[in-house]
């Protein structure tokens, strides 16, 4: 059996037993238990259909993803986490190995880092694997997203697969009236839009910007850097188009406006966020342009109402003997142009559970691979598990 299996099946197995394990006496087994990591597991599961697509990945049933994490205090100086995650395998990832496009599943081990707890001078360090704080989708697991899918300008221009790198990060929060934190770091550059061959590094930054408007509002303005050894792959839609070259700069601006009512708990409540993604290869592409919004609305106790909107152009230079071909239904997801439009309904009995309805609609700019895609997903956690982001 593969490695990245066994380590799946061990993993769930772990989280199975813990109870058992709990009820025996230290002193009957000669270990503690005390010490023992917290651990969760998160499942995503999904039904969907596409108006006109026929890709396999966006009709039917299946396991979304699966996550198991742990999380514990090492010693009065670091704190652990470790986050494996399991999704469906690719058709295209089969068919590179001469398998069965129709196959299972794929592990990945998306962090495992120190956070430093004793650092002088009110810095913080973590060292190891972690998504990127590159604006406010990257850094969020799938369970996490207001939608099923991530915004096609972050799948494109970010990664399809997210940025999670290893590295080590610095951040410290600036002597300001209001909430100033910048990090910035250095990492391997590994991830899916950097040249994996290449020895350089990839660096980037944030700085993060938040004020309170009210008791019970806040707004964010935040800025992101990245820079990298540049994909050759990176944006290309065919394989026999002109790679880009040298390397890449993404720069991007977010901005958040959360409100939740004073008056009473799981009150109505409302969140507002918008992203924009700029690429700039070094050479072969012009000025490549993605943005976000997204918008979700608390109307009742157990009940919240999504909507979303986003564009993204890849901008890459026209083949003079593909001038005039008429773009077909190349696969989903393969865009040069598009805007998307996308709303869903979320049943939230508990911070443990959800069940959403969704609707998003794909307009094809260049071509004609307009469609509809529609969604069902089950979301559920079990084990003790950290806060989400803000």
């Amino acid at each position: 059996m593969h490695p990245v299996r066994c380590f799946c099946i061990a993993s769930l197995l772990t989280v199975l037993v813990a109870p058992l394990a709990s009820a025996q006496s230290s002193t009957a087994t000669g270990v503690s238990n005390k010490f023992n990591p917290a651990i969760s597991v998160n499942g995503l599961l999904l039904g969907r259909v596409a108006d006109q697509s026929t890709d396999s990945s966006v009709n039917g049933i299946d396991l979304q993803e699966a996550e198991v994490r742990f999380t514990s205090i090492v010693d009065p100086y670091w704190k652990a986490n470790l986050t494996f995650a399991i999704h469906p395998e690719h058709d295209h990832e089969h068919e590179e190995e001469g398998g069965d496009s129709h196959g299972g599943y794929a592990g990945d081990l998306e962090q495992a880092y120190v956070d430093g707890t004793a650092l002088p001078g009110g810095w913080a360090l973590r060292l190891g694997k972690d998504y990127l704080p590159y604006g406010k989708h990257v850094p969020l697991h799938t369970h996490e997203y207001a939608f099923v899918d991530a915004p096609v300008a972050v799948s494109t221009f970010l990664g399809d697969h997210s940025l999670s790198e290893v590295g080590v990060r610095a951040a410290h929060a600036l002597p300001v009236p209001w909430y100033m934190d910048l990090s910035a770091y250095a990492v391997d550059g590994a991830s899916e839009i950097f040249d994996g061959s290449s020895r350089d590094l990839a660096f980037g930054a944030r700085l993060e910007n938040i004020v309170d408007l009210s008791d019970n509002s806040t707004l964010e303005i935040s800025g992101s850097w990245l820079y990298g050894p540049l994909s050759p792959t990176y944006l290309m839609l065919h394989e026999d188009e002109d790679p880009l070259k040298g390397d890449l700069s993404i720069y991007g601006a977010d901005v958040t406006y959360k409100w939740v009512s004073a008056s009473s708990s799981q009150g109505p409540a409302f969140n507002l966020t918008g992203e924009v993604v700029i690429p700039r290869p070094e050479e072969g592409a012009g000025s490549p342009l993605g943005w976000y919004a997204i918008a979700q609305y608390r109307f009742a106790r157990t009940w919240w109402l999504g909507l979303g909107a986003g564009w993204l152009d890849r901008d890459l230079p026209a083949e003079e003997d593909e001038a005039d071909e008429e773009h077909g239904h190349e696969g989903f997801g393969q865009w040069e142009e598009v805007a998307e439009y996308k709303a869903n309904l979320t049943w939230v009995p508990s911070e443990f559970s959800a069940v959403r309805l969704e609707a998003a609609r794909y307009d094809d700019m260049v071509g004609d691979q307009d469609d509809w895609l529609y969604s069902l997903q089950v979301n559920f956690t079990i084990g003790s598990h950290p806060a989400h982001r803000y």
